[in-house]
Protein backbone atom coordinates (compact mmCIF):
# COMPACT_ATOMS: atom_id res chain seq x y z
CA UNK A 1 0.00 0.00 0.00
CA UNK A 2 1.15 3.50 -0.56
CA UNK A 3 -0.24 6.28 1.25
CA UNK A 4 0.89 10.57 -0.44
CA UNK A 5 0.01 13.82 1.15
CA UNK A 6 -1.81 16.58 -1.20
CA UNK A 7 -1.73 20.06 0.25
CA UNK A 8 -4.95 21.24 -1.90
CA UNK A 9 -7.80 20.09 -3.33
CA UNK A 10 -6.64 20.73 -7.05
CA UNK A 11 -3.57 18.59 -6.68
CA UNK A 12 -5.62 15.25 -6.36
CA UNK A 13 -5.70 12.76 -9.14
CA UNK A 14 -8.38 12.75 -11.25
CA UNK A 15 -9.20 9.24 -9.88
CA UNK A 16 -9.89 10.17 -6.21
CA UNK A 17 -12.24 13.20 -7.16
CA UNK A 18 -14.06 11.08 -8.76
CA UNK A 19 -14.26 8.29 -6.55
CA UNK A 20 -14.54 10.54 -3.42
CA UNK A 21 -17.02 12.86 -4.26
CA UNK A 22 -21.16 12.60 -4.04
CA UNK A 23 -22.57 10.18 -5.13
CA UNK A 24 -19.69 7.27 -5.43
CA UNK A 25 -19.32 8.67 -1.96
CA UNK A 26 -22.33 8.02 -0.30
CA UNK A 27 -22.17 9.99 2.70
CA UNK A 28 -22.37 13.46 1.55
CA UNK A 29 -20.53 14.74 4.48
CA UNK A 30 -17.57 12.98 4.17
CA UNK A 31 -17.37 13.31 0.58
CA UNK A 32 -14.85 15.91 -0.97
CA UNK A 33 -17.71 17.84 -2.03
CA UNK A 34 -18.30 19.01 1.73
CA UNK A 35 -14.71 19.13 2.68
CA UNK A 36 -14.03 21.53 -0.11
CA UNK A 37 -16.74 23.50 1.11
CA UNK A 38 -15.29 23.63 4.71
CA UNK A 39 -12.13 24.19 3.91
CA UNK A 40 -12.49 27.09 1.24
CA UNK A 41 -15.37 28.80 3.68
CA UNK A 42 -13.90 27.89 7.10
CA UNK A 43 -10.46 26.95 7.36
CA UNK A 44 -8.23 27.79 4.71
CA UNK A 45 -6.90 31.66 5.86
CA UNK A 46 -5.74 29.74 9.38
CA UNK A 47 -4.82 26.56 8.05
CA UNK A 48 -3.19 24.34 5.45
CA UNK A 49 -4.54 21.25 4.06
CA UNK A 50 -3.64 17.63 4.46
CA UNK A 51 -5.26 15.19 2.56
CA UNK A 52 -3.63 11.66 3.05
CA UNK A 53 -4.56 9.39 0.52
CA UNK A 54 -3.89 5.64 0.56
CA UNK A 55 -3.76 3.59 -2.24
CA UNK A 56 -2.35 -0.18 -4.02
CA UNK A 57 0.39 -0.75 -6.09
CA UNK A 58 -2.68 -0.62 -9.17
CA UNK A 59 -3.39 2.70 -8.49
CA UNK A 60 -6.76 1.86 -6.88
CA UNK A 61 -8.12 3.70 -3.82
CA UNK A 62 -8.35 2.64 -0.50
CA UNK A 63 -8.77 5.10 1.70
CA UNK A 64 -8.59 8.91 2.56
CA UNK A 65 -8.52 10.96 5.79
CA UNK A 66 -8.86 15.03 5.40
CA UNK A 67 -6.72 16.68 7.87
CA UNK A 68 -5.25 20.48 9.08
CA UNK A 69 -2.72 22.21 10.61
CA UNK A 70 -1.51 25.39 11.91
CA UNK A 71 1.54 26.52 10.18
CA UNK A 72 4.29 26.41 12.37
CA UNK A 73 2.39 23.77 14.27
CA UNK A 74 2.79 19.90 14.80
CA UNK A 75 -0.52 19.48 15.69
CA UNK A 76 -2.40 17.71 13.52
CA UNK A 77 -6.07 17.88 13.11
CA UNK A 78 -9.36 16.37 11.70
CA UNK A 79 -10.50 18.67 8.94
CA UNK A 80 -13.46 19.62 11.31
CA UNK A 81 -14.76 22.44 13.44
CA UNK A 82 -18.41 23.37 14.66
CA UNK A 83 -20.06 22.70 11.53
CA UNK A 84 -18.93 19.21 11.19
CA UNK A 85 -21.45 16.53 11.84
CA UNK A 86 -19.33 13.25 11.25
CA UNK A 87 -15.88 12.62 10.53
CA UNK A 88 -14.15 8.93 9.79
CA UNK A 89 -11.12 7.95 7.23
CA UNK A 90 -13.13 7.59 4.62
CA UNK A 91 -12.44 3.85 3.11
CA UNK A 92 -13.02 2.16 -0.65
CA UNK A 93 -12.66 -1.20 1.16
CA UNK A 94 -14.54 -4.05 2.54
CA UNK A 95 -14.62 -4.48 6.18
CA UNK A 96 -12.47 -7.30 5.88
CA UNK A 97 -9.34 -5.26 4.80
CA UNK A 98 -10.33 -1.71 6.81
CA UNK A 99 -8.16 -2.85 10.15
CA UNK A 100 -4.89 -3.58 7.46
CA UNK A 101 -5.72 0.40 5.45
CA UNK A 102 -5.90 2.12 8.59
CA UNK A 103 -3.15 0.37 10.43
CA UNK A 104 -1.15 1.25 7.33
CA UNK A 105 -2.15 5.15 7.28
CA UNK A 106 -1.52 5.71 11.06
CA UNK A 107 1.68 4.25 10.41
CA UNK A 108 2.70 6.70 7.86
CA UNK A 109 1.37 9.60 9.86
CA UNK A 110 3.39 8.16 12.97
CA UNK A 111 6.47 7.98 11.32
CA UNK A 112 6.35 11.50 9.58
CA UNK A 113 9.25 13.92 10.51
CA UNK A 114 9.03 15.61 12.51
CA UNK A 115 7.15 13.63 14.87
CA UNK A 116 3.54 15.11 15.59
CA UNK A 117 3.11 16.14 19.03
CA UNK A 118 -0.11 15.42 18.89
CA UNK A 119 -3.21 14.17 16.61
CA UNK A 120 -6.68 14.88 16.89
CA UNK A 121 -9.49 13.78 15.43
CA UNK A 122 -13.16 14.77 16.14
CA UNK A 123 -16.49 13.60 15.29
CA UNK A 124 -16.23 10.03 15.03
CA UNK A 125 -19.42 7.68 15.58
CA UNK A 126 -18.42 5.34 18.64
CA UNK A 127 -20.82 2.76 16.88
CA UNK A 128 -19.05 2.59 13.16
CA UNK A 129 -15.42 0.25 13.15
CA UNK A 130 -13.41 3.26 12.34
CA UNK A 131 -13.33 4.40 15.64
CA UNK A 132 -11.75 1.23 17.25
CA UNK A 133 -9.49 0.77 14.54
CA UNK A 134 -8.35 4.18 14.60
CA UNK A 135 -8.12 4.05 18.51
CA UNK A 136 -5.91 0.74 18.40
CA UNK A 137 -3.72 1.91 15.59
CA UNK A 138 -2.59 5.15 17.34
CA UNK A 139 -1.93 3.37 20.34
CA UNK A 140 -0.10 0.70 18.33
CA UNK A 141 1.95 3.47 17.30
CA UNK A 142 3.16 4.60 20.42
CA UNK A 143 0.25 7.61 20.98
CA UNK A 144 -0.98 7.95 24.00
CA UNK A 145 -4.66 7.94 23.18
CA UNK A 146 -7.68 10.02 25.27
CA UNK A 147 -11.10 9.55 23.89
CA UNK A 148 -12.95 12.67 25.10
CA UNK A 149 -17.47 12.21 24.61
CA UNK A 150 -18.46 15.40 22.53
CA UNK A 151 -21.92 14.86 21.18
CA UNK A 152 -24.93 13.19 21.47
CA UNK A 153 -26.34 12.42 18.15
CA UNK A 154 -30.11 11.61 17.76
CA UNK A 155 -31.34 9.38 14.54
CA UNK A 156 -34.69 7.45 13.70
CA UNK A 157 -34.39 4.46 12.15
CA UNK A 158 -37.45 4.41 9.21
CA UNK A 159 -39.23 0.93 9.26
CA UNK A 160 -41.67 -0.11 6.32
CA UNK A 161 -44.21 2.85 7.29
CA UNK A 162 -45.45 6.04 5.40
CA UNK A 163 -45.25 9.36 7.33
CA UNK A 164 -49.23 9.16 8.42
CA UNK A 165 -47.91 5.69 10.70
CA UNK A 166 -44.51 7.50 11.77
CA UNK A 167 -46.39 10.61 13.02
CA UNK A 168 -49.21 8.25 14.65
CA UNK A 169 -46.52 7.06 16.93
CA UNK A 170 -45.53 10.23 18.62
CA UNK A 171 -46.28 11.95 21.31
CA UNK A 172 -49.63 13.21 22.19
CA UNK A 173 -47.89 16.61 23.39
CA UNK A 174 -46.46 17.19 20.06
CA UNK A 175 -49.35 15.89 17.94
CA UNK A 176 -51.92 18.18 19.49
CA UNK A 177 -49.65 21.24 19.66
CA UNK A 178 -49.04 20.65 16.15
CA UNK A 179 -52.81 20.38 15.44
CA UNK A 180 -53.47 23.54 17.68
CA UNK A 181 -50.93 25.86 16.71
CA UNK A 182 -50.91 24.96 12.66
CA UNK A 183 -55.10 25.55 12.96
CA UNK A 184 -54.83 28.91 14.42
CA UNK A 185 -51.81 29.89 12.35
CA UNK A 186 -53.81 29.03 9.15
CA UNK A 187 -56.60 30.36 10.05
CA UNK A 188 -55.40 33.99 11.53
CA UNK A 189 -52.78 34.33 8.65
CA UNK A 190 -51.36 33.65 5.19
CA UNK A 191 -49.20 30.83 5.26
CA UNK A 192 -47.16 28.72 2.92
CA UNK A 193 -44.46 26.11 2.49
CA UNK A 194 -41.90 26.09 0.24
CA UNK A 195 -39.09 23.46 -0.46
CA UNK A 196 -36.15 24.55 -2.43
CA UNK A 197 -34.69 21.64 -3.92
CA UNK A 198 -32.59 22.84 -7.49
CA UNK A 199 -29.91 25.23 -8.69
CA UNK A 200 -32.03 27.49 -10.15
CA UNK A 201 -32.90 30.97 -10.36
CA UNK A 202 -35.40 30.57 -7.21
CA UNK A 203 -32.54 29.47 -4.96
CA UNK A 204 -30.62 32.36 -4.27
CA UNK A 205 -33.96 33.88 -2.84
CA UNK A 206 -33.91 31.14 -0.53
CA UNK A 207 -30.72 31.61 0.57
CA UNK A 208 -31.35 35.07 0.73
CA UNK A 209 -34.61 34.65 3.12
CA UNK A 210 -32.72 31.54 5.05
CA UNK A 211 -30.37 34.17 6.14
CA UNK A 212 -32.94 36.89 7.24
CA UNK A 213 -34.14 33.86 9.02
CA UNK A 214 -31.16 32.78 10.76
CA UNK A 215 -30.43 36.50 11.34
CA UNK A 216 -33.63 36.92 13.04
CA UNK A 217 -33.61 33.82 15.30
CA UNK A 218 -31.79 33.24 19.10
CA UNK A 219 -28.42 32.04 17.30
CA UNK A 220 -25.23 33.83 17.54
CA UNK A 221 -24.55 35.05 13.74
CA UNK A 222 -22.58 33.20 11.76
CA UNK A 223 -18.74 33.83 12.17
CA UNK A 224 -18.36 32.59 8.77
CA UNK A 225 -21.17 33.94 6.17
CA UNK A 226 -19.76 32.43 3.26
CA UNK A 227 -20.06 28.53 4.69
CA UNK A 228 -24.26 28.34 5.01
CA UNK A 229 -24.85 29.93 1.31
CA UNK A 230 -21.70 27.41 -0.32
CA UNK A 231 -23.10 24.40 1.57
CA UNK A 232 -26.79 25.05 0.00
CA UNK A 233 -25.57 25.23 -3.22
CA UNK A 234 -23.30 22.63 -3.17
CA UNK A 235 -25.79 19.91 -2.25
CA UNK A 236 -28.78 21.57 -4.86
CA UNK A 237 -26.17 20.91 -7.45
CA UNK A 238 -26.00 17.62 -6.22
CA UNK A 239 -29.61 17.28 -6.36
CA UNK A 240 -29.57 16.47 -2.16
CA UNK A 241 -30.61 19.38 -1.27
CA UNK A 242 -34.26 20.23 1.11
CA UNK A 243 -34.06 23.95 1.85
CA UNK A 244 -37.52 24.02 4.09
CA UNK A 245 -39.24 27.70 4.22
CA UNK A 246 -41.95 28.93 6.09
CA UNK A 247 -43.82 31.93 5.26
CA UNK A 248 -45.97 33.94 7.24
CA UNK A 249 -48.16 36.84 5.14
CA UNK A 250 -45.51 36.54 2.42
CA UNK A 251 -42.57 36.47 5.53
CA UNK A 252 -39.84 34.11 6.16
CA UNK A 253 -40.43 33.21 9.73
CA UNK A 254 -39.22 29.10 9.96
CA UNK A 255 -36.26 27.32 7.82
CA UNK A 256 -34.97 24.19 7.89
CA UNK A 257 -31.92 22.87 5.85
CA UNK A 258 -31.96 19.09 5.20
CA UNK A 259 -29.33 16.77 3.15
CA UNK A 260 -31.10 14.04 1.76
CA UNK A 261 -29.08 11.34 0.30
CA UNK A 262 -30.35 8.24 -1.40
CA UNK A 263 -31.50 6.42 2.05
CA UNK A 264 -30.33 9.18 4.60
CA UNK A 265 -32.27 12.67 5.93
CA UNK A 266 -29.74 14.78 8.07
CA UNK A 267 -31.47 18.03 9.28
CA UNK A 268 -28.17 19.91 9.33
CA UNK A 269 -29.67 23.41 10.51
CA UNK A 270 -32.88 24.76 11.51
CA UNK A 271 -33.96 28.51 13.52
CA UNK A 272 -36.94 30.30 13.13
CA UNK A 273 -38.21 34.02 13.70
CA UNK A 274 -37.79 35.07 17.95
CA UNK A 275 -41.18 36.95 17.14
CA UNK A 276 -42.73 33.34 15.96
CA UNK A 277 -41.53 31.45 18.74
CA UNK A 278 -45.51 30.86 20.33
CA UNK A 279 -46.83 29.93 17.23
CA UNK A 280 -44.64 26.74 16.82
CA UNK A 281 -43.40 27.90 13.26
CA UNK A 282 -40.89 25.11 13.40
CA UNK A 283 -42.92 22.29 14.24
CA UNK A 284 -45.06 22.71 11.57
CA UNK A 285 -42.12 23.36 9.53
CA UNK A 286 -40.94 20.23 10.72
CA UNK A 287 -43.66 18.35 10.16
CA UNK A 288 -43.71 18.75 6.32
CA UNK A 289 -40.00 17.68 5.67
CA UNK A 290 -40.75 14.52 7.43
CA UNK A 291 -43.47 13.86 5.56
CA UNK A 292 -41.43 14.43 2.65
CA UNK A 293 -38.21 12.98 3.54
CA UNK A 294 -40.09 9.58 4.22
CA UNK A 295 -43.07 9.87 1.90
CA UNK A 296 -40.76 10.95 -1.04
CA UNK A 297 -37.76 10.30 -0.87
CA UNK A 298 -38.40 7.46 1.17
CA UNK A 299 -35.01 7.53 3.35
CA UNK A 300 -34.23 4.84 5.87
CA UNK A 301 -32.63 6.74 8.09
CA UNK A 302 -33.43 10.79 9.21
CA UNK A 303 -30.28 12.01 11.59
CA UNK A 304 -31.16 14.80 13.81
CA UNK A 305 -27.45 15.72 13.79
CA UNK A 306 -24.91 16.49 17.09
CA UNK A 307 -26.47 17.87 20.19
CA UNK A 308 -28.99 17.06 23.05
CA UNK A 309 -31.42 19.28 22.53
CA UNK A 310 -35.04 18.25 24.44
CA UNK A 311 -37.26 18.64 21.04
CA UNK A 312 -35.16 16.20 18.97
CA UNK A 313 -36.55 12.94 21.66
CA UNK A 314 -39.81 14.58 19.78
CA UNK A 315 -39.18 13.35 17.01
CA UNK A 316 -36.47 10.27 17.27
CA UNK A 317 -36.07 7.47 19.47
CA UNK A 318 -32.24 6.18 18.83
CA UNK A 319 -29.59 8.28 20.01
CA UNK A 320 -25.38 7.24 19.57
CA UNK A 321 -22.12 9.07 21.12
CA UNK A 322 -20.32 11.80 18.88
CA UNK A 323 -16.76 11.17 20.22
CA UNK A 324 -13.21 12.63 19.98
CA UNK A 325 -9.53 11.11 20.12
CA UNK A 326 -6.71 13.15 21.25
CA UNK A 327 -3.16 11.34 20.55
CA UNK A 328 0.00 12.43 22.47
CA UNK A 329 3.26 12.28 21.78
CA UNK A 330 4.97 11.08 24.77
CA UNK A 331 8.43 11.19 23.92
CA UNK A 332 8.35 14.84 24.17
CA UNK A 333 8.76 16.93 26.93
CA UNK A 334 5.39 18.59 26.79
CA UNK A 335 3.91 15.11 25.68
CA UNK A 336 5.11 13.92 29.01
CA UNK A 337 3.33 16.85 30.56
CA UNK A 338 -0.01 17.09 29.02
CA UNK A 339 -0.21 13.09 29.28
CA UNK A 340 0.18 13.64 33.11
CA UNK A 341 -2.33 16.16 33.43
CA UNK A 342 -5.12 14.32 31.91
CA UNK A 343 -4.48 11.33 33.53
CA UNK A 344 -4.77 13.44 36.49
CA UNK A 345 -7.89 14.88 35.63
CA UNK A 346 -9.19 11.51 34.35
CA UNK A 347 -8.63 10.39 37.88
CA UNK A 348 -10.01 13.18 39.79
CA UNK A 349 -13.49 12.68 37.71
CA UNK A 350 -12.96 8.83 38.57
CA UNK A 351 -12.94 9.25 42.28
CA UNK A 352 -15.88 11.91 42.12
CA UNK A 353 -18.20 9.30 40.93
CA UNK A 354 -17.21 6.40 43.83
Amino acid sequence: MNVRVYESFEQLPAFVLEQSSYPNQSNSLLSNNWFSVLFNTVLSKSSALRIYVVSDDADNLLAILYCHVKPGSRQLFSLTNFYSQVYAPVLFVDESKAAAVIGCLVEYIAAEKPKWASIELRYLREDLPEYALLLNSLRQNGYFVNPFRQYNNWHYAVKSETFAEYFAARSSRLKNTLKRKEKKLRRDHEVEIKVFYQADEELEQGIADYTSVYNSSWKEPEPFAEFSPSLIRSCAQLGILRLGMLYVDAQPVATQLWITTQSKAVIYKLCYDEAYKKQSVGTILSHELFRIAIDADGVTEIDYGVGDEAYKRDWMDGVRQITGLEAINGRSLAGVGKIIFIRVKNLIKTMRKE
